[in-house]
């Protein structure tokens, strides 16, 4: 029974990551889609959302509209306009068909104040910063690199697009990749739920709560200390899995070549139709 139900691994965690990944582009109260942006979130302690635009490129306009509880920051480039990102930061620039390479210093810089409960889903060649929040749900599909601070409850996150993602401590974590992009954290404080369908990997300083893995891509998790309850593993893809800390109890299931380290067990469960394999015991792992 447990073979079946790792044999679908692959096409539900895609199903899986896809369906999150759309919802959160629904929900958001704060979207910023089609556009090449500068955005700084600032939490604050109110209940409505205040966009304001520092600086303005007459190429890039922005439009910013209410619908009903969301606010959206629309930059209007449909149609597959924004062609490639490089860099990060005041390094990064944007190729925009018709329009040519926008430099980080001429792309319109926006400010956002919300609520501390953050709920914000970007598109476009966006690069952004997420003050300390109480709680907060992004989504990224586009290719600019976000800056996310520490964060009281949960981190919910949404890749999929080919920009990063490095966040601070937060209490919890659950993270859904179906993109390219890396995700990076400090501390999780709490449970960690982890999807991958896609090659974005995620790399955390530590974790102190149960962790839940589930991949069906190339992506690799890797975790340099911490302990965890429960740690469950299902790879249907070549992700790896890597926990340099202590689990009390493991349970894994293997259809792809992905493997798990873990340099301290309790009970181990295996179920292997694939070569993924588990190693207990001390390893090396590279942090870039």
């Amino acid at each position: 029974m447990r073979l079946i139900a790792i044999a679908g691994l692959a096409a539900a965690t895609i199903a899986a990551t896809a369906g999150a990944a759309a919802a959160r582009e629904r929900e958001p109260r704060v979207v910023i889609k089609d556009a090449v942006a500068r955005v700084t979130v600032i939490p604050q302690d109110r209940s409505d959302v205040q966009v304001v635009i520092k600086s303005h490129d007459s190429r890039l306009n922005l439009k910013v509209e209410k619908k009903g509880v969301r606010t959206i920051v629309d930059g209007g480039l449909k149609w597959n306009r924004i062609r490639n990102c490089r860099g990060t930061h005041d390094t990064a620039s944007a190729d925009i068909r018709d329009l040519g390479t926008v430099q980080w210093k001429d792309m319109p810089e926006v400010v956002i104040y919300t609520p501390r409960d953050v709920e914000v889903g970007a598109s476009g060649a966006v690069w952004g910063y997420i003050g300390r929040a109480n709680s907060v749900e992004f989504s990224n599909a586009g290719c600019g690199d976000w800056t996310i601070g520490n964060v009281t409850g949960e981190l919910d996150i949404s890749q999929a697009g080919s920009g990063d993602v490095l966040a601070g401590n937060v209490g919890g974590l659950d993270l859904s990749v179906a993109g390219s992009g890396d995700t990076r954290l400090k501390a999780v404080t709490g449970k960690a739920d982890i999807s991958i369908a896609g090659s974005g990997n995620v790399i955390m300083t530590s974790l102190n709560g149960d962790l839940d893995v589930s991949i069906a891509g190339s992506g690799d998790v890797r975790i340099f200390g911490g302990r965890a309850p429960s740690l469950e593993v299902a790879v249907a893809g070549s992700g790896d899995i890597r926990f340099a800390g202590e689990a009390t109890k493991v349970d894994a299931s293997f259809l792809g070549s992905g493997d798990l380290w873990v340099t301290k067990a309790g009970s181990v469960d295996k179920t292997t139709i694939g070569s993924g394999a588990i190693h207990v015991g001390p390893f090396d792992m590279k942090r870039d």
